[in-house]
């Protein structure tokens, strides 16, 4: 859907709300995970040879299963593997990794706890396991599991990510305060070009009303990294710590070259309300909503375009169209996070 239009378009967008889902699998974003780099890169011997085992394995996978990305032939693939070398740590964290793909859960905690018992401080299966667990809603056992794997790793830079999925993991509790000291000491000891961490903690951030603290960390990350998601995420912060002015000066040059102005234009009517500016509010309103109803119009609507279009209608007073969006949104799998706003705005908490 990329057009000749204004550069951060597209992650604008995304953000109101479509990409502020983050987390997890996604706030809409695709999101790196965490626990990813374990595979290449600790100090720790256990890890080490997890890595070797981890490239031997990739390098026996014929070349056309890997380009084919097919998870059911690449377990396939394994199992024969399996069945012929033997239940090695690395070749059943491979095959959890495809069954996660399948949403095959149970299956992919059978050969991560199967590698684990086989090499207890292998950390690629312990930290998958945790995650899969997460994602079974088995938070108490996902905490022991990542923090069993935390004890294996001693460098804080190596402790980051893993951090990550505790703060993850913590969120799910409820816990927001201890979440969010978890990734502000990942990203104390991180590269400070992790996108999704900085993502992560500013949802925390503005989940716990610390606005301007999340306005803060955005804009640091996008200093590190250039990042245009991360700068529109910060307009947005903006935008929630009252910063009304500051918000309107980013905003109006991004309005001029944009061909697709509906999230820009709520933005700026989200500023023009906080500013008393009611009437000029209402006519950004009402112009997003008739470019919305042109991209909505579709067999396939997309549902950050319907939760755009839903927080127009909120911010008008109409909430009945408002809860119509709302609806259709969450029947086409929204995620939480892009949904925030608009749940928000009508009354929710």
């Amino acid at each position: 859907m990329l057009d000749i239009q204004c550069p951060m378009n597209d992650v604008a967008r995304m953000t109101e709300p479509e990409a502020e889902t983050s987390h997890g699998s996604s706030r809409g974003w695709s999101l790196r995970r965490p626990g990813a780099w374990l595979v290449a890169r600790s100090s720790a011997t256990p890890s080490r040879k997890a890595a070797a085992l981890l490239l031997l394995t990739l390098g026996l996978l014929p070349l056309g299963l890997l380009a084919h990305d097919n998870p059911e032939q690449v377990i396939e693939w394994l199992t024969a593997r399996i069945d012929a070398a033997g239940k090695r740590p690395d070749l059943l964290w491979r095959r959890a990794t495809e069954y996660r793909a399948l949403s095959r859960l149970d299956d992919a905690v059978s050969d991560l706890k199967q590698a684990i018992k086989i090499e207890p401080g292998f950390l690629p299966a312990l930290t998958d396991l945790s995650r899969v667990q997460l994602a079974q809603g088995k938070r108490r056992q996902a905490l022991q599991t990542i923090n069993r794997a935390l004890a294996l790793v001693r460098e804080e830079s190596e402790r980051a990510p893993l951090r990550m999925i505790r703060a993850e993991i913590f969120t799910a509790f409820g816990q927001l305060n201890q979440a969010l000291a978890e990734c502000d000491s990942a990203l104390q000891h991180s590269s400070g070009t992790e996108l999704d961490w900085y993502l992560t903690r500013s949802q925390i951030q503005c989940r716990l009303g610390k606005f301007k603290e999340a306005v803060a960390g955005l804009q640091q990350g996008f200093e590190q990294t250039g990042s245009a998601v991360l700068e529109v995420e910060s307009i947005d912060a903006m935008i929630e710590a009252g910063l009304f002015t500051e918000a309107l000066q980013k905003i109006e040059p991004l309005l001029v070259d944009c061909r697709w102005r509906s999230s820009w234009l709520i933005r700026r009517a989200r500023v023009e309300l906080g500013l008393g500016d009611v009437g000029r509010a209402d006519d950004d309103l009402l112009e997003a909503i008739r470019e919305l109803n042109q991209r909505v119009s579709g067999p396939h609507p997309d549902s950050g375009l319907l939760a755009e279009r839903g927080l127009a209608f909120a911010l008008l007073g109409d909430a009945s169209l408002a809860k119509r969006d709302l609806s259709a949104a969450k029947k086409i799998g929204a995620d939480a996070w892009v949904l925030r706003r608009l749940e928000l705005a009508l009354g929710g908490s």
